[in-house]
């Protein structure tokens, strides 16, 4: 017997309910990934700067919330479609632009098009430094899932603290 959020909707609006209710979940989704992310860099370039870092700090990424759908939606498109047509180009694409949230973290007032712009220059010749670093993290993953998900709690913030001195580095060479 199935006691999911099926069943309790099955109980309350009989047999079946609209299948709405699964989109609204995937349009939720959406809408909160991208200010999410940017929240994590703006606290993340904090701790790496010395800076004051609050739980506040996630929400930051709210503000250019146009900004930032917009960026978050055309980097999910283009490595959809990079997955679609072969592996490579999509995992090329999402290391380009992985720097689009941290350039717009420290500003707020860039447009989309010029954050992805400067995310896809920043790390030419760096795409495969960027690959290496991400891989070297799946056997600690692996490994904090063994744990029962407690070593996440020490991982994710470790791997997004690496991210955000990468960036730190390579916005530093880019000069």
């Amino acid at each position: 017997m199935d006691f999911g959020y099926r069943s309790l909707f099955g109980l309350w609006f009989g047999s079946s309910y609209p299948t709405e209710f699964d989109s609204y979940g995937e349009i939720v989704s959406f809408l909160l990934a991208g200010p999410l992310q940017l929240g994590l860099c703006f606290f993340f370039l904090n701790l790496v700067k010395g800076k004051e870092t609050r739980f506040e700090l996630l929400f930051e990424g709210f503000k250019p919330l146009a900004t930032v759908l917009l960026a978050y939606a055309i980097i999910t498109g283009l490595t959809v479609v990079g997955l679609i047509l072969l592996l490579v180009p999509g995992i090329v694409v999402a290391l380009g632009f992985s720097m689009t949230y941290y350039i717009i973290a420290e500003d707020p007032e860039i447009s989309f098009q010029a954050a992805l712009e400067q995310s896809w220059k920043l790390t030419d010749g760096y795409k495969m430094e960027l690959l290496e670093l991400n891989l070297r993290f799946i056997p600690w993953y692996l490994f904090g899932l063994l744990y029962f998900l407690v070593g996440m709690f020490v991982l994710v913030p470790w791997h997004s603290a690496t991210l955000t001195l990468n960036y730190q580095y390579l916005k530093e060479n880019a000069k």
